[in-house]
């Protein structure tokens, strides 16, 4: 079952920034005389919508592009500053449009639908990186020209992902729960999915409920409702809902103070929809509580799991952008892959689990800026080339450890 919104999502986070760009510092392809997939000697200017400048994540993906790509492939990419609300992104568009930007690859999403229809009048390739469109936006935008499309997890994956996660800690014995929900009251679709699945976790057990509901359908139904979690809306014989938190404001005392709160309540196991090492890491250092997280494979992290306050992390890897920009590129040079009735891309992309700090170490050894589990061997056929739409969207899917680098 799915459900989506039909209003216009509101700012990630209170972190608003100038408007700025700022092209990368490393020399592309041609400028480092480095072999590159085939542009006519032509650099094409890539530009990048960020609304997270500075999380170990975020800068994952950024040194993969400035750092690999850039170095591989005849692109310059072109940053946006951190863009903190619709407005921002709009003046930031403007701003690429205005500087003569051939693609633009968008991580912000406040008004993806903006975005896009900006793209489009410019006749400028536009496409999303790690997400994706709702099933109504996709309908409204799969035959735009220029709408390249979106590779990421889509909201069912965001749903088993939180799903997974509590899962995993209620199979472990696990009854005392906390919940960050991150940017539940921003409306972000994916946060709010993932804390529908762990909540749907727990309501398998015949006695529990959240809300009143047991289906994550329903669930969510709640949760869309309230644009919140209510701890006193969870209800159990087995299991204890025993704090919530969300958003983040360091600055704000009330914050803080419910974040002691959510810590002094003692939980097994705080469940995170998204950054809950960055949230909660300094409040559990120390104690029993553990974090389960959905986030990404960052050396932050790695250090988190080794000190044993993170246990369980479904997280996206470095070099996951890399198709995406394959299919970007390759529209930029005259071959767009198309689906069926010529519509626009619509990849899923899920996460690579790990439990333990040996198989995190596994898996962040296996993708790095230097060594990307998608390198210049692996994108390059379907760049400048007339690929089908059914092959590449085979290569995508195959997205998992084992698949990539087992």
């Amino acid at each position: 079952m799915k459900i989506t919104r039909s209003t216009t999502l509101a700012a990630l986070a209170a972190l608003g920034l100038t408007l700025g760009t700022a092209a990368c510092s490393s020399g592309t392809a041609a400028e480092n005389d480095t072999a590159a997939a085939g542009t006519g000697g032509e650099t094409v200017k890539m530009c990048v919508l960020v609304s997270d400048a500075t999380s170990s994540e975020a800068l994952g993906f950024k040194d993969y592009y400035t750092q690999y790509i850039q170095q591989n492939f005849d692109v310059e990419f072109v940053y946006s500053e951190e863009l903190a609300d619709a407005d921002a992104e709009k003046r930031a568009m403007e701003s690429f449009i205005a500087n003569n930007c051939r693609a633009i690859i968008s991580f912000a999403s406040a008004d993806r639908p903006a975005q896009i229809e900006m793209a489009e009048s410019a006749g400028i390739y536009y496409s999303v990186a790690t997400g994706t469109l709702t099933d109504e936006q996709y309908e409204m935008f799969k035959d735009y020209q220029y709408y390249v499309g979106a590779i990421g997890p889509s909201l069912d994956v965001e749903l088993q992902a939180g799903y997974d996660m509590a899962k995993h800690f209620v199979d472990e014995g696990d009854t005392r729960f906390a919940i960050y929900g991150a940017g539940i009251p921003y409306y972000i679709d994916m946060h709010i999915y993932r804390t529908a699945g762990m909540l749907a976790a727990l309501a398998e057990d015949p006695s529990t409920t959240y809300g009143g509901a047991k289906e994550f359908g329903d669930i969510l139904g709640v949760i869309m409702r309230d644009g919140t979690i209510k701890v006193d809306q969870f209800a159990s014989d087995v299991y204890e809902l025993t704090g919530y938190q969300e958003v983040w404001d360091f600055d704000d005392s009330a914050w803080q103070a419910n974040l002691a709160a959510v810590v002094s309540s003692k939980p097994d196991v705080i469940l995170a929809a998204g950054t809950g090492f960055a949230v909660f890491g300094a409040a559990v250092s120390g104690t029993d509580i553990a974090i389960g997280d959905i986030d990404a494979y960052t050396d932050e992290n790695a250090k988190a799991m080794e000190a044993g306050s993170l246990s369980y992390l479904a997280g996206k890897f470095t070099s996951s952008t890399g198709p995406i920009f394959a299919a970007t590129l390759s529209a930029v040079q005259g071959h767009p892959i198309r689906g069926e009735g010529d519509t626009a891309l619509a990849l899923e992309q899920g996460y690579w689990v790990a439990t333990s700090i040996d198989q995190f170490n596994e898996f962040l050894a296996a993708d790095t800026i230097e060594s990307p589990v998608y390198d210049q061997a692996a994108l390059e056929p379907f760049i400048g080339t007339d690929v089908s739409y059914d092959d590449f969207a085979a290569f995508v899917s195959k997205y998992s450890f084992d698949e990539l680098a087992g």
